[in-house]
């Protein structure tokens, strides 16, 4: 009888599954669009070459805040969501647009200044921000894509995560974060180097 209740107990736990499938052709498929140009690698070169490597960990923290945010959204179906209310997904289009250009156009502006920046003193010598604003800003920008969630809820679909249990799709998650956050880490470093810091100093 006590065989019978462990046997019972063992069969009714819940147990931590991956589907390894399903996480290898995700791991593949997301590795190829993390190095795609975004607004999120915009903003670590720029903190790079003119806040330096804190500002950097600080906006990667942020903007992986905010990845998180959009994948749960997708993995919950929020693009069902946002296709049953039109106005919703105006919304979500009119903040990403509107902040993208924000962002956008300053940076054009310092750009345009005749001999805005002529030496790497010049570079690094903007007013010190504090970290949480550049948390903030990281997680800003994250959620500024407007079509992050679609986006991200067609990779899901492609690779069978919606299909998946929510361990599998916790763990696509997981790679999501670390995937972007490993590229970031690494194009903040690269524009922390004296080459290519002098490269856009000649060319910015």
């Amino acid at each position: 009888r006590q065989m019978s209740f462990l046997v019972c107990i063992k069969e009714t736990k819940p147990v931590a599954t991956f589907d390894i499938t399903v996480l290898m052709t995700f791991a593949v498929l997301w590795a190829a669009i993390v190095p795609t140009p975004g607004a999120n690698s915009l903003l670590v070169t720029h903190l790079a070459l003119t806040r330096g490597w804190a500002h950097v960990l600080y906006a990667i923290a942020g903007n992986m805040a905010g990845i998180f945010l959009l994948a749960m959204c997708a993995l919950l179906g929020m693009a069902l969501v946002l296709e049953a209310f039109p106005w919703l997904r105006l919304a979500v289009h009119v903040f990403g647009g509107g902040y993208l250009i924000y962002f956008g156009a300053r940076l054009l502006g310092r750009a345009r200044r005749p001999a805005a920046i002529e030496t790497e003193q010049d570079l690094t010598s903007e007013p010190v921000r504090p970290g949480w604003k550049t948390v903030g800003l990281g997680f800003a920008t994250a959620l500024s894509n407007a079509q992050a969630i679609v986006f991200i809820t067609s990779i899901f679909a492609v690779s069978g995560v919606l299909q998946a249990n929510v361990f599998t799709g916790l763990g696509c998650i997981a790679i999501m974060i670390i995937l972007n956050a490993t590229y970031l880490a690494l194009l903040g470093w690269l524009f922390l180097r004296p080459t290519f810091r002098s490269v856009y100093l000649r060319f910015r």
